[in-house]
């Protein structure tokens, strides 16, 4: 290939030769990039969302709508992007989203995605069974528009509720859950 040429005896092209063939590769990969996104996200490229991709690490990451430049996601600022329960958190990823355990089920898992453009900043998983605090783990956010953290207890018959505070206590997300007999 004529660019493994270029790389191999550099000496043989001037700067400029090289220039102007990597402006139409690094072209091309965007594209690629877009085109992936826009198949993988087909919402994306819908009347109602468009002009609101985001290609964020070469489109690894999974998708979602983003709002204008003006947004949150550009101030300095920590916000809860998804809270959720779950069967199980396999490779930081929920496994099997629920809404209630059973006491067949041997833990209850919280899963959290952070966006946080601020310094790396503590959040608390705070876990109350019949509201008195069961158990709290706090977990470590650091500078990501996609950071991934967990949470789990074991679990007892009865109502729960399980809170993710910041550092002064406010509660950012909170779900209630029951576990039955």
């Amino acid at each position: 290939m004529l660019l493994n040429k270029c790389c191999l005896n550099r000496s043989d092209y001037s700067a400029d030769y090289v220039n102007r063939l990597s402006f139409p590769l690094l072209c091309l990969f965007l594209v690629s990039v877009i085109s992936i996104t826009a198949l993988n996200n087909p919402e994306t490229v819908s009347g109602s969302s468009a002009g609101k991709v985001k290609l964020s690490h070469f489109g690894m990451n999974s998708m979602e709508n983003y709002s204008d430049p003006g947004s949150l996601e550009n101030e300095d600022t920590l916000f809860v992007k998804e809270f959720l329960l779950a069967e199980d958190v396999i490779e930081r990823e929920p496994v099997e989203v629920v809404e209630s355990y059973s006491m067949a089920d041997s833990r209850a898992w919280c899963f959290a995605r952070i966006h946080n453009n601020d310094e790396m900043q503590d959040l608390f998983f705070k876990w109350y069974h019949e509201d008195e605090l069961y158990f709290e783990m706090n977990s470590k956010i650091g500078i990501s528009p996609n950071w991934r953290t967990y949470s789990s207890v074991g679990l007892q018959p009865g109502n729960w509720r399980v809170e993710l505070q910041d550092e002064q206590g406010n509660v950012l997300e909170e779900i209630e859950f029951v576990v039955s007999e």
